[in-house]
């Protein structure tokens, strides 16, 4: 459910604004909201507070992370860091910044100057490893060439599509050199030729600026290797190689030393330096006057008493709390805060995929939490695969337990995995049917029905229905509860109306099936009577369209009997399989591929459908979202809710 939240207004001297903002920071309760722009001046003046701390934080901040991508990362030493946390939570804002600028002033020049070192040596054997290949393709053609002193080779990189181009340069050539040059092409890759010209130096610069002019890829290579042998040229491109390569592992070595000694102590300043950052980054949120301080802001009922408490400890009464009034058009701005049990709290992850909801509206995460593991179990009903999917749970749970969404995700298997084992047992299922062929349990018989899968389809079918009947049932009765709080006519006639004519049709299908009598048509023609005016007034012509749509609403949950029926056969099919190969380890590993196979479907395709039903045929009955989350101001580390 959503936590009653109070619109506060904290008040006091200026001299004491950043004692009472880092209170607030360490406290973690606050939802600020902007105090300059919602007071009034002619209430009083209020400027903004200015921010030269925040802006040499943040560039000092870039400094640090600009040495970082130049540092080997190592492995975090948790014994280390927590020593050098504690001495550094115990300096001030310009201390610890100061701190970062001692540490940017022993190693910026010294990473920058390796870094851009290690760049270079890159490039050159980016662009060594460049003339050789093309030295490999043309070295077997050395012998066609000319002897090279006194002369310049220039080799071409051409595109195979554009291979005309070498008449045209053969001829610019000619005229330029009168025809005293040599020039021969080879193929590089499929889409790129190399094309090496030899001519004498003199005419090099015309040369080099009629290549530029037609846009060609010129292959230059390094003044020293200019008139060798092409073996020499090759020999030279080796040793240039491994020289810049024996660069690079003493640049690295350089780097990773210099990683030892600074690198734990900039995890951590890296990070106190964001704390910083965040905390005075909110400073524009703040207003001042000639005397005082104003910050205003929104914060759980359940932390109030504990926030008022500590600024009286703090300041005693020169900083006080003022819980303010507020209107209708104040809640439509109240940030939304989820404050559900531990069951229910994984499954606020699936509220992630929507926007978060209006502050006055319902909090769909109980009622998700209820019928999200009822349809998951529906779907999977099987024993055998409901401990498998329990145990690969418990196992993401205790490694990744650091990782949030890998934790919720795990508890929403753990929770959804009970009633798979209980429905498992209803249908008499443990991996398919090989508990039942082997005599372990049987499908239970209720209401003269033995809940076999695959035999009751159609009582299958009518349950699941039941259960859509229920499920969208409840969400209009929500959306009813939503339009007496919002105290909107029409989508109280609405909701009325639909709900009416869903008792019309469900009573006229159980007077067809002969569960009760023909009387019944004059309570469901008098439920349809009323309902479609209610209808009319609360949606118009549309809301006749609507009906029709949540009638599809409530059919889709068929998919719960259909997507059960699916695994249940193809668990059968991997025992029958299994049982059909001459040698038992070949059938046993085909039979456990397949119920692996299933067991992994088993967990992907009900939890999508599972999310699908509440998203699509549940929530457009009430849930209309576009609330503001409930952003505390503290440390982002902090993940933890404050104690009451």
């Amino acid at each position: 459910m959503l936590q009653k939240m109070k619109r506060i207004q904290v008040i006091g001297p200026k001299d004491e604004l950043s004692r009472a903002v880092d209170l607030l920071y360490r406290a973690g309760t606050v939802h600020l909201e902007n105090a300059p722009e919602l007071i009034s001046r002619a209430e009083i003046c209020l400027g903004s507070v200015r921010l030269e701390d925040a802006e040499k934080a943040e560039a000092v901040l870039n400094k640090i992370s600009a040495i970082f991508t130049t540092l080997p990362v190592i492995a975090d030493d948790t014994a280390i860091q927590a020593l050098i946390r504690a001495s550094l939570e115990k300096k001030t804002h310009a201390e610890l910044v100061a701190r970062a600028q001692e540490i940017i002033h022993t190693l910026e020049t010294t990473t920058r100057e390796l870094a851009a070192k290690k760049s270079e040596l890159s490039l050159s054997i980016t662009a060594l490893n460049r003339y050789k290949k093309v030295l490999d393709i043309i070295q077997p053609v050395e012998k066609e060439l000319p002897v090279l002193e006194g002369f310049e080779v220039t080799i071409l990189l051409i595109q195979e599509e554009h291979r005309d181009v070498l008449e045209l340069i053969k001829k610019e050539l000619d005229t330029i050199t009168g025809n005293r040059f040599e020039m021969t092409a080879t193929t590089v890759d499929a889409e790129t030729l190399a094309a090496i010209m030899v001519f004498p130096k003199k005419y090099s610069e015309e040369i080099h600026s009629f290549i530029y002019s037609v846009n060609v890829n010129e292959v230059r290579l390094p003044k020293e290797y200019i008139g060798r042998p092409f073996y020499e040229m090759y020999t030279l491109l080796e040793m240039s190689r491994m020289h810049a390569l024996d660069e690079i592992a003493r640049t690295d070595a350089d780097l990773l030393t210099l990683s030892n000694t600074w690198y734990q102590e900039l995890v951590v300043l890296k990070k106190q330096l964001e704390n910083i950052l965040g905390e005075l980054g909110a400073y524009r949120n703040f207003g001042l006057s000639d005397y005082t301080f104003v910050i205003m802001g929104w914060i759980p009922k359940k932390f109030l008493k504990k926030t008022k408490r500590a600024l009286h400890e703090t300041f005693n009464d020169r900083v006080v709390i003022c819980e303010l009034p507020v209107t209708e058009k104040d809640m439509e701005k109240a940030p939304v805060f989820y404050d559900n049990p531990f069951w229910v709290k994984p499954f606020e992850l699936i509220m992630q995929l929507v926007a978060p909801p209006r502050y006055r509206e319902v909090d769909p995460s109980p009622v998700l939490a209820i019928f999200f593991p009822l349809f998951f179990g529906m779907m999977v009903g099987d024993i055998g695969y409901g401990i498998v999917i329990l145990a690969f749970a418990f196992v993401i749970r205790h490694r990744f337990q650091a990782v949030a969404f890998a934790k919720s995700l795990a508890d929403i298997l753990i929770i959804s995995s009970i009633p798979a084992i209980i429905f498992g047992y209803l249908f008499g299922e443990f991996f398919g049917d090989l508990g039942e062929s082997m005599g372990w349990l049987h499908p239970i018989q209720f209401l003269g029905i033995t809940w076999n899968r695959v035999d009751a389809m159609i009582p299958m079918l009518i349950f699941a229905i039941s259960l859509g009947v229920i499920h969208v049932s409840l969400g209009l009765l929500i959306g009813l509860r939503n339009a007496i709080i919002m105290k909107s006519r029409k989508h109280m006639c609405e909701k009325c109306g639909m709900l009416m004519m869903i008792c019309a049709l469900v009573i006229l299908m159980a007077m067809l099936a002969g569960v009760l009598p023909d009387v019944a048509i004059y309570p469901v023609v008098i439920l349809i009577v009323i309902a479609l005016p209610l209808i009319l007034m609360g949606a118009g012509v549309f809301g006749t369209i609507e009906v029709m749509s949540t009638v599809g609403n409530i059919l889709s949950y068929a998919r719960l009997m259909a997507i059960g029926m699916a695994s249940v056969i193809l668990a059968m099919v991997a025992n029958r399989l299994g049982g059909a190969f001459q040698f038992a380890i070949i059938g046993i590993i085909v039979a456990i591929l397949l119920h692996a196979l299933n067991i992994v479907l088993a967990m992907f395709s009900p939890s999508i459908h599972a999310m699908r039903l509440h998203i699509v045929e549940f929530f457009s009955k009430f849930y209309e979202g576009g609330g503001v989350a409930y952003k505390p101001f503290k440390k982002e580390a902090e993940t933890k809710e404050p104690s009451q």
